[in-house]
């Protein structure tokens, strides 16, 4: 929820109960791991404002992907990683 405390963060944005909803909603109807795809966002977010670098972002969630999808075919190859 929004409140007039001042400008809001991209931390109360990724908190905020709307954009919760409005995930869920949107994931909803998807086979898919929902959870993983909440993360996945959460910290795509934090990757295009600098939290997190490219390498650590799929470090972070190529196992995951894998055994999700069978196959990590995202254009970046995580340093020492041998497959």
């Amino acid at each position: 929820m929004h409140t007039d405390r001042g400008p809001r963060t991209v931390a109360d944005l990724l908190n905020d109960e709307d954009w919760q909803q409005t995930v869920d909603d949107a994931l909803e109807a998807s086979a898919n791991d929902t959870e993983l795809g909440k993360r996945m966002g959460r910290d795509a977010i934090r990757l295009s404002i600098g939290e997190l670098s490219e390498d650590e972002f799929h470090e972070k969630y190529h196992e995951d992907v894998v055994e999700e999808f069978g196959v990590d075919d995202r254009p970046i190859t995580p340093e020492n990683h041998d497959e």
